[in-house]
């Protein structure tokens, strides 16, 4: 089902179950987005390759290929941000899914009016006009591209950025000759991660140190780009700092 195309923000619902998607996709469309769908991953990966997308609704439990497997080889790309949706609603599935980049969780069944709520957070999230206006910002032989959520280590190796991941970096670029106490960080981050936690960041900056130590193989664990500032929180460390 392929809606006209139009400047709205355009959502891609992908689950297997056609009355899911038919559901998600009349909240929506009566919401002012765009949407199209998709039964699984094979047919994702074809409206991806054909169309623009500026978030994608994932279901967790489909045949062939799940959301959980879906969402962790799209959180390698410069792919829009995921929410995931399930019938389950244990806290298990929705860690591991934010664990694998995706911005939010929706159990089923769920209210329409929190449904288009979410939409509008992650879309906002997304598509902050407050990033700063430079494009690139180079720090420590690091650069960070703000269009693309791309981060090049100063070996030339890149990845992709979830855009809370993206976010957090951002902050930390922003300020890179001083340490940051978690709870400036939060405050920054405000909007882009509702109910922030201390506990929440130190997760996110250990899945960020994972992620940038697979570009920068030359570092080990002392030369780590995000240093631990014990008693206040984290800062940037220089690259022979």
């Amino acid at each position: 089902m392929l809606y006209p195309r139009s400047t709205k923000h355009r959502i891609l619902v992908v689950d297997d179950m056609e009355d899911i998607r038919d559901l998600v996709s009349i909240i929506l469309v009566k919401n002012g987005y765009d949407v199209l769908t998709a039964d699984g991953g094979a047919q994702m990966d074809v409206v991806l390759s054909q169309k623009r997308v500026d978030l994608i609704i994932l279901d967790t439990m489909m045949p062939l290929e799940d959301g959980l497997s879906i969402c962790k080889r799209l959180s390698t790309k410069s792919a829009p941000p995921i929410i995931m949706l399930s019938a389950r609603g244990q806290d298990i599935d929705r860690i591991k899914g934010l664990d694998l980049g995706a911005e939010d969780y929706i159990a089923k069944p769920f209210n329409a009016d929190e449904l288009v709520a979410r939409v509008r957070v992650v879309l906002r999230r997304f598509h902050r006009p407050d990033l700063g206006d430079a494009q690139n910002v180079d720090v420590f032989g690091w650069r960070l591209d703000a269009i693309s959520r791309v981060i090049t280590s100063p070996v030339g190796l890149s990845l992709a950025l979830s855009s809370t991941e993206f976010a957090v970096i951002r902050v930390l670029f922003d300020n890179p000759d001083r340490p940051l106490k978690r709870l400036f960080i939060l405050d920054r981050i405000a909007d882009m991660q509702e109910h922030s936690t201390a506990r929440a960041l130190d997760t996110l900056i250990s899945r960020l140190r994972r992620k940038l130590a697979s570009i920068h193989p030359n570092a080990d664990s002392d030369d780590e780009l995000v240093r631990t500032v014990y008693g206040v929180g984290y800062m940037l460390k220089p690259e022979n700092g």
